[in-house]
């Protein structure tokens, strides 16, 4: 009931915490008003009850939502349950003076009684209306009260009232008929700016996704978006059948044209081989530009081989036509490299980065033969295998917990201070080096260990964050990259639910890094199923290297994350590149609209954490702070934090 709970209130922490201090003017008019009332009709000790009661909880209403004195740590799900609790006995408490008017002899204080019930009703209604859960918990004591009030009328029967009776009558009139329509205007106002935000955030988000899609000279796809599509197209295969090509191409002769007749001659070169090649694939395939001279097309309608070694050969003609430029023929050829997905031993494995990268050895190998033909991809003349005593090596590492988390801190910019830390991948390997994932996840792919890796590096994440916590250290948020298995799979998903669900002290300060890639490799609704379940945990999720995939803005309202991170490539251009500004004002402003966090990664001189600080995002991480680093160096740095 509580994660229930939790699950519906999360997404409008925000609206509650402002909703929580808004009326501040407002609660206290009512407050002094309601007191005098009782103090009026000889009830003094309910006027200094109700007074004393309501400025507490006010006041710890405010502290909780500042995250001030003993609310500082708190968790959103602590807080949220709190507040609830005392908003709903406000509700009691500010009609509760309506029994006691409506008791009065005088008419005009029944008719004040009956007006500050209602007004009470009317005011949570306006103002909480758009908050599931919160809006029953509140008008459900004012429902209450407004029963035992209509009751109360008949203790005693009604007489004739004064003049001072009838001016408090009034005044509570008056202050019924202002906030109600105070609240109903507010109402209006936050509901026109969240449209309006919204509006903003789709409208933004539309065009960063279109501008990163496109590569800007050619208009074909850019390597991130080629790499998608190319995803989605892997996918569709393994439902329907069929083989897909992967042809890299690598244009001859485009230096030399750059350097004698100008970068622009070179830039026509380039955006005709585009055309040409967009013409020749059609319809039933995809183009992208991977960089320089580098083009990759897709396609699905080649069933062999010799049929996709035929289409090259096609594609070499169309692209080795002149090219006119300034009255002058212009005239390139290019290196083929070809990979085909297959059922053969020779066939590369079904992934865009295997296909990719298979096309990329053949395109090299085509490159230095004399003919100049295009060259099939086949792994038996290509891939070099792991060896057996790799292969162990690695599979020992894994067992023997060798390859461990190491934790680079993530810092709050304008204090300094580590607010949490994010878990890498490193492999002390028997030769004493310490190696990067770069160099060995490709192999754990390759050998089917995932699940196996995935589950080490929860399970010595958590147990270390415990370690931790046993030394009176906080952490902070500690961040874990979460992989597609353990997301789209049902036994990955079980297994890391079940690590996490033993350690519910740490989940607390487990945060789940996912890549916008999952929502082309899999169904959507089944990484929101699998996410929604670990948010009942209380685990945290992170957007990891936002900007370089995929994910529409159809995604991300579906996907509940608590916080953004953005990529490397985009903060290292800050200080030099206007365009890596705009964007990263564009993922900030993204984020506001959102209600997430955002922390940026790969920062690496002050220049960039200055830039960061006057853009409005205050946390990082990155090699100015620290590097990654073992669990015991990371505890010395939190230390000494804690200890300063």
């Amino acid at each position: 009931m509580y994660q229930r709970f939790l699950a519906l209130t999360r997404p409008h922490y925000a609206e509650i915490a402002r909703l929580s201090v808004r009326d501040t003017e407002l609660m206290l008019c009512v407050m002094l008003v309601n007191a005098a009332m009782c103090w009026y009709i000889g009830q003094p000790f309910v006027a200094l009850f109700f007074l004393v009661t309501v400025s507490i909880n006010e006041t710890l209403l405010r502290l909780m939502f500042a995250r001030a004195g003993p609310f500082q740590n708190w968790c959103r799900g602590h807080i949220l349950a709190m507040a609830t609790g005392l908003h709903g006995l406000n509700a009691f408490l500010f009609a509760l003076p309506a029994l006691y008017l409506a008791a009065d002899p005088s008419f005009a204080m029944k008719i004040s009684g009956l007006i500050l019930v209602l007004g009470v009703q009317t005011y949570i209604a306006n103002s909480w209306s758009g908050i599931p859960v919160f809006i029953y918990v509140l008008i459900l004591p004012s429902i209450v009260m407004i029963v035992f009030t209509f009751a109360r009328l008949f203790a005693s029967d009604a007489f004739a009232s004064s003049m001072t009776d009838w001016s408090i009558a009034t005044l509570a009139l008056a202050l019924f008929i202002y906030a109600s329509l105070d609240t109903l205007r507010q109402k209006i106002q936050a509901q026109s700016a969240q449209v309006t935000t919204q509006r903003v955030a789709a409208t933004r988000l539309t065009e960063l996704e279109e501008a990163h899609r496109k590569d800007p000279l050619t208009g074909v796809l850019n390597r991130t978006a080629f790499d998608s599509a190319l995803d989605v197209m892997l996918t569709d295969r393994a439902h329907s059948g069929g083989q897909i090509a992967v042809f890299l191409l690598d244009l001859d002769s485009f230096k030399p044209i750059n350097d004698t007749y100008s970068h622009d001659a070179g830039d026509q070169v380039l955006v005709e081989t585009a055309h040409r090649l967009r013409d020749a694939v059609g319809p039933m395939g995809i183009v992208g530009r991977l960089g320089g001279d580098e083009f990759v097309c897709a396609l699905h309608e080649l069933d062999s081989g010799e049929t996709a070694i035929q289409f090259a050969e096609k594609l070499l003609e169309t692209i080795s036509g002149t090219i006119d430029w300034d009255e002058r023929k212009l005239k390139i050829g290019a290196s083929i490299g070809v990979a085909q997905t297959g059922e053969g031993p020779s066939a590369p494995a079904p992934t865009v980065k295997a296909l990719c990268s298979a096309a990329d050895q053949a395109m090299f190998t085509a490159k230095s033969a004399p003919n100049g033909k295009p060259v099939l991809y086949k792994s038996h003349l290509f891939a070099p295998r792991m060896t057996p005593e790799h292969k162990q090596a690695l599979v020992d590492g894994l067992q023997s917990r060798a390859v461990r988390p190491y934790y680079q801190p993530k810092i709050h910019l304008p204090t300094g201070q580590i607010i949490g830390l994010e878990a890498l991948a490193r492999w002390e390997h028997p030769d004493k080096t310490v190696r990067q994932p770069g160099s060995f996840l490709d192999q754990i792919t390759e050998l089917g260990l995932q699940g196996d890796f995935m589950q080490s590096m929860a399970h010595q994440v958590i147990e270390d964050i415990n370690a931790m916590l046993e030394t009176g250290l906080n952490p902070g948020q500690v961040s874990i990259n979460v992989s597609e298995v353990a997301l789209a799979t049902h036994t990955g998903r079980q297994d890391l639910k079940r690590i996490v669900a033993k350690n519910p002290g740490a989940a607390r300060h487990l945060t789940f890094e996912i890549t916008e890639d999952v929502f082309i490799a899999r169904a959507a609704d089944t990484i929101q199923a699998s996410i929604s379940s670990f948010r009942a945990l209380g685990v945290r999720i992170s957007l990891d290297d936002f900007g370089t995939g995929f994910a529409s803005f159809h995604h991300l309202r579906q996907l509940d994350f608590d916080e953004l991170k953005i990529d490397t490539s985009f903060v290292e251009g800050l200080g030099h590149d206007a365009t890596s500004e705009v964007l990263v004002r564009g993922f900030l402003n993204i984020a506001s609209g959102l209600g997430v966090s955002v922390i940026a990664e790969g920062v690496e001189t002050e220049e960039q954490s200055r830039d960061l600080i006057n853009m409005g995002c205050v946390s990082a991480q990155g090699y100015l702070f620290s590097p990654a680093v073992p669990l015991q160096a990371a505890m010395q740095l939190l230390k000494t934090q804690q200890a300063a």
